[in-house]
């Protein structure tokens, strides 16, 4: 469940910031786009930069998966 609410706040963040820039966006406002409580959003991080940093180390992680899958897959292909 914490990584669903985790995504879901990233989600709601990502829309929120298609709306206004990161500086002009509350925790409330968040918390309002993702419908949980501000308490909900405390109990997985401390504030808006906690939450910013999170997104962009699943970012990264994601994209060095895709990076080593595709490498893998060419490594493999490259050896038949």
């Amino acid at each position: 469940m914490s990584e669903i609410t985790k995504h879901a706040l990233e989600d709601s963040l990502k829309v929120l910031l298609l709306r206004k820039p990161f500086n002009k966006i509350t925790i409330g406002d968040l918390t309002k786009e993702c419908g949980i409580n501000r308490m909900t959003f405390y109990y997985h991080f401390t504030d808006m930069h906690h939450l910013l940093s999170w997104i962009i180390l699943e970012e990264i992680h994601q994209l060095l998966l895709n990076t080593i899958s595709t490498l893998k897959d060419l490594f493999v292909f490259s050896i038949r």
